[in-house]
């Protein structure tokens, strides 16, 4: 009998040494701010996120954990202000200097935004003759269009771009239209203008096949970029680089601005 009762308290003394599920939780707390304090913030992240997990009723402990994430929340904005605040100037000017071989144009009739078009790829230079032209809007999206022009109507499908054993092939919507003869525009969407005017850049200094393809085999026609061709396009795809990390650090920013206003007033 006294050796049971022996047993049984060691067992309760035991139990009673066990730390409370509020202790645990409030040493989570005390873990992710050390995790925070040392600059690792995604660590701190899975500590606060086990605390919720596994201390679900611990309210004032989880309340602690929400302003810990809080804080990590504005940190990160802070770092991501200064990241961008590094990078962004310098690609502006270069942008700046870039985009003085372009002529602005914009009907306000009929487009929504404008357009940067490379002064040897406008249109009125190009008339009643096969062309790529490209350009860059406001909205920093670049389009590559292949126009067709001849005396039968193809169909517009496709181009492949080759440059020796290297080519690639370009599908796009096609518009077509009749003044005497027959006319046929066919735009390629922002990933695919790039990666055309990355083609015709790689291979700038080769010369470069230009094939149109129609509905029907017999619907081709063929014809090569001359050299001022080459360089203008191959300028619209720095220029369309350019313009797509411009906008992709300003969204950045824009997020962060949000967030540093945001939690950081807490």
């Amino acid at each position: 009998m006294k050796k049971i009762l022996v047993i049984s308290m060691l067992l309760a003394t035991l139990v009673a040494c066990q730390p409370s599920d509020e202790e645990c939780a409030q040493s989570l707390v005390v873990e992710a701010q050390t995790l925070v304090d040392n600059g690792h913030w995604q660590q701190a992240r899975v500590v606060l996120d086990s605390l919720h997990a596994t201390y679900p009723r611990e309210v004032t402990q989880r309340r602690l954990a929400k302003a810990l994430s809080d804080s990590i929340i504005y940190l990160e904005a802070q770092q991501t202000m200064a990241y961008v605040d590094t990078l962004l100037p310098p690609l502006l000017e270069q942008a700046d200097q870039l985009i003085k071989r372009f002529k602005y144009e914009k009907n306000d009739k009929y487009e929504d935004y404008g357009k940067y078009v490379h002064r040897l790829l406008a249109t009125n230079k190009n008339t009643a003759r096969n062309f790529i032209q490209a350009y860059v809007l406001d909205n920093r999206q670049t389009i590559v269009k292949s126009y067709y022009y001849g005396s039968k109507q193809m169909n517009q499908q496709s181009v492949t771009i080759s440059a020796g054993e290297e080519s690639d092939i370009f599908y796009g919507s096609n518009y077509h239209f009749q003044e005497g003869a027959h006319y046929e525009i066919m735009t390629l969407d922002n990933e695919k203008s790039l990666s055309l005017l990355n083609f015709v850049n790689t291979h700038n200094g080769v010369r470069i096949r230009v094939e149109g393809m129609g509905d029907k085999s017999t619907h081709n026609w063929v014809y090569y970029l001359n050299d001022h061709e080459k360089e203008a396009l191959s300028e619209t795809y720095r220029l369309g680089c350019l313009m797509k990390d411009i906008n992709r650090l300003e969204q950045m920013q824009r997020v962060a601005h949000a967030q540093v206003l945001r939690y950081g007033s807490k």
